[in-house]
């Protein structure tokens, strides 16, 4: 239920990198600062669906002279007790909710940091510039940075609810006032207009917060300051302390008299409309202002000097796609909720037009009437991928099997398909081509998903265009969409608990979500920290560390054997390293996402310079990136063409280079003895005395392979030349 949070997160990463020019740094810093405030957003539209839940279908429009939803939902019966029998002590009652959301966010972000990622990152001079982002050991070092932006969400989450109690007050005819005649109750409605000024000073406290810069420091001797003295670290409690005093403030019998109440109307909670729609307004101007930015740097950077072969996804766009699916599911999940909590209460609609109807902001009828399209192309692109994909066989036949396996005689079999002879031939031929084919998946899904970015940013767009159009288009003409998208929200959001549930409980579908999610978690939380936790925060380290302890200090060297997501900590780690460290470092990897994902979606980290110099650092200062140089790098990579997550990193080792042939598990890269290695899988043949073919080993299995100990071996060769 955290993914807006993690796609936030990750979208900064997927920035282009700042280059040495002024206006490449101008231009990063400001899509730094416009990412925060986005990601803050992200924070505040869960809070927002979680008072509206609470503080206004609860609290303010549940119990109405006549229309007492109580009545229809037992387990609200408390709300009628007669404790509770004033609007203001509702809301404050009700108000506990949200704050208990945002304390256990706050508590979460608390725990995961010092139990998963907070660790002392060791202290090393940098020898030479830093060229790449993960060259630097400041990016590890993040509990300041990790603790400025926390205490602003938090802090901007509390100010929210305390906002929000006090919102009747200012309701202008559609909240609460003040009974006269007493001095007391004039008293607490001052304490109620200085609450009420407070709660949105410290959420404008928080926004500032947010968008000041506060680089991560270079690890020193003197270690990571502890933030005791950061005043920042108390306004999370300071915001909280005046939640609590509105709470008081509205509990009060003198503060409680309805305004303009006709008869038994409901209305919203005053000003929680207009919230909604400005928080929506807000993150597509914020959205919108990224994207121009990384469309003016990119030209500026094409005008000024030669482009740089980054190839990245999505046309370098990545950053302000990720930025969209993150609002676009956050704003699903809350218009879900709030969709579905009236649908439990009585009947959601835009204004009181029945007995049973419970107001809700016309952005979520919206919200929900957009998932029916955003559905039915997911649908669509999902059988265009299957169709890309199952289309591929032929040509990965032709192309990629026959040549892979040179003494199978595949070409003369498909030369005389018709041959009794040769149909066993190819229908294991086939077979593999097919297996092949489906591990392209990923290549695949990488454009179809860039279509699927461009066809929801037009239903979006399409959809803020009919909002300003007309607002109860929807839910008057589409009420429909508005139903079966409430459906689909829903399902969608149960779909999620059970593969979180299922990734527990089956450790195979374990392994096939954490493909995804770890791709998220391995980045710092740079920009949300209330995302999930990041392992590399701590593991980079503590690995580093621990090589420096092997190979410096006890005079050994050491051998980095790493798998898929291992692969991309392993890299990290090498641009971790001095070049005393790195000179008794090996590395080898096996299906490894680097270029085929990472290179593609984090250029500025992962990039193909990036892949080049990790290899470099294995040999030391100067840095030698020559075609030629690769040859004397401690560095293997293994990869299948059946491995839908692994690939290539440096230099793709076409078919013809290899030629496994029978009974033998893998080929090489020939005499090139690259960095990059190609391994055929699987065996053609069955086995002497077997009656099944040999499975394809695709992602796993690596170590068991003959071309891993010899890689072994020839990498202790070459670390002790």
């Amino acid at each position: 239920m955290l993914t807006p949070f993690l796609l936030v997160n990750v979208a900064f990463f997927a920035l282009p990198h700042a280059g040495v020019d002024d206006r490449g740094r101008g231009a990063r810093r400001w899509a730094e600062v416009l990412l925060r405030l986005f990601a803050l957003s992200i924070t505040l539209t869960l809070v927002m669906a979680v008072v509206l839940v609470s503080m206004d279908f609860f609290g303010w429009q549940c119990v109405r002279p006549a229309r007492d939803c109580t009545d229809r939902v037992p387990w609200l019966s408390f709300l009628t007790w007669p404790w509770l029998d004033l609007p203001g002590r509702r809301i404050a009652v009700a108000a506990a909710l949200p704050l208990a959301v945002v304390g256990l966010l706050w508590w979460l972000a608390n725990k995961t940091w010092r139990e998963l990622e907070t660790t002392a990152v060791p202290h090393a001079a940098p020898e030479e510039r830093d060229r790449t982002p993960l060259e630097d050991r400041r990016m590890w070092n993040g509990a300041s940075q990790v603790r400025q932006l926390r205490s602003a969400h938090v802090a901007a989450g509390f100010a929210l609810v305390g906002a929000f109690l006090l919102a009747p007050f200012a309701g202008h005819g559609r909240g609460l006032r003040v009974r006269p005649g007493a001095t007391l109750e004039f008293a607490w409605a001052g304490a109620a207009v200085v609450l009420f000024g407070l709660a949105l000073g410290l959420l404008g406290l928080a926004v500032v917060l947010v968008c000041l810069r506060n680089d991560r420091p270079r690890p020193g001797a003197d270690g990571e300051p502890d933030g005791r003295r950061d005043l920042y670290t108390h306004l999370p409690w300071l915001t909280l302390v005046v939640s609590v005093l509105a709470a008081v403030v509205v509990w009060q019998p003198g503060v409680n008299a309805p305004v303009r109440v006709t008869g038994d109307a409901r209305t919203q909670l005053p000003w929680l409309a207009g919230a909604v729609e400005a928080l929506a307004a807000a993150q597509v101007v914020l959205l919108l202002a990224v994207l121009v930015l990384l469309l003016m740097r990119r030209a500026w950077a094409r005008r000024v000097g030669p482009a740089v072969d980054q190839s990245p996804a999505w046309c370098g766009l990545a950053t302000p796609a990720l930025m969209m699916f993150a609002v676009v599911l956050a704003g699903a999940f809350a218009a879900g909720l709030a969709l579905a909590v009236a649908h439990v209460l009585g009947k959601p609609a835009p204004t009181d037009r029945s007995a049973d109807a419970f107001v809700v902001p016309l952005v979520y009828f919206w919200g929900a009437a957009m998932a029916v399209p955003a559905t039915a192309t997911v649908l669509l692109l999902a059988g265009v991928l299957v169709w890309l994909v199952r289309r591929t066989a032929d040509t990965m036949l032709r192309d990629q099997v026959v040549p892979a396996y040179p003494t199978e005689k595949i070409a003369d079999a498909l030369r005389t398909p018709d041959d009794p002879q040769h149909a066993e031939t190819l229908r294991r031929a086939r077979h593999i081509a097919a297996a092949w084919s489906r591990a392209t998946a990923s290549d695949v899904g990488e454009r179809v998903s860039g279509g699927f970015a461009v066809l929801v940013a037009a239903l979006t767009a399409a959809g803020v265009v009919g909002y300003l159009v007309d607002r109860t288009w929807v839910y008057t003409h589409a009420r429909w969409a508005v139903n079966i998208g409430d459906l689909l929200v829903g399902g969608f959001a149960a779909g999620l608990l059970y593969v979180g549930r299922q990734a527990y409980r089956n450790p195979r579908f374990r392994r096939t979500v954490g493909v995804l999610w770890d791709v998220g978690t391995f980045w710092p939380r740079v920009t949300h920290p209330l995302a999930p936790p990041c392992y590399a925060e701590r593991a980079v380290p503590d690995l580093t560390r621990r090589i420096s302890y092997l190979g410096c200090s006890c005079g050994g060297r050491v051998l980095l054997s790493c798998h898929s997501q291992g692969t991309v900590i392993g890299a990290a780690v090498v641009m971790q390293l001095t070049y005393a460290e790195s000179a008794r470092v090996a590395l080898l990897t096996y299906g490894s996402p680097l270029r085929r994902i990472y290179a593609r979606f984090f250029p500025a980290y992962l990039g193909p310079a990036a892949l080049s110099r990790t290899g470099a650092f294995l040999v030391g200062s100067p840095l030698d990136v020559t075609d030629s140089a690769r040859l004397r790098w401690p560095w293997r990579n293994l990869y299948r063409p059946s491995d839908p997550i692994g690939g290539w990193i440096l230099r793709d080792v076409t078919a013809a280079d290899t030629g496994g042939g029978q009974g033998t598990t893998a080929g090489t890269a020939g005499a090139t003895q690259d960095v990059d290695r190609r391994i055929i899988d699987p065996m053609f043949a069955r086995t002497a005395g077997d009656h099944s073919y040999p499975a394809t080993l695709g992602h796993s299995g690596y170590a068991d392979d003959r071309v891993y100990g010899e890689c072994v071996e020839l990498l202790r060769e070459l670390r002790q030349r």
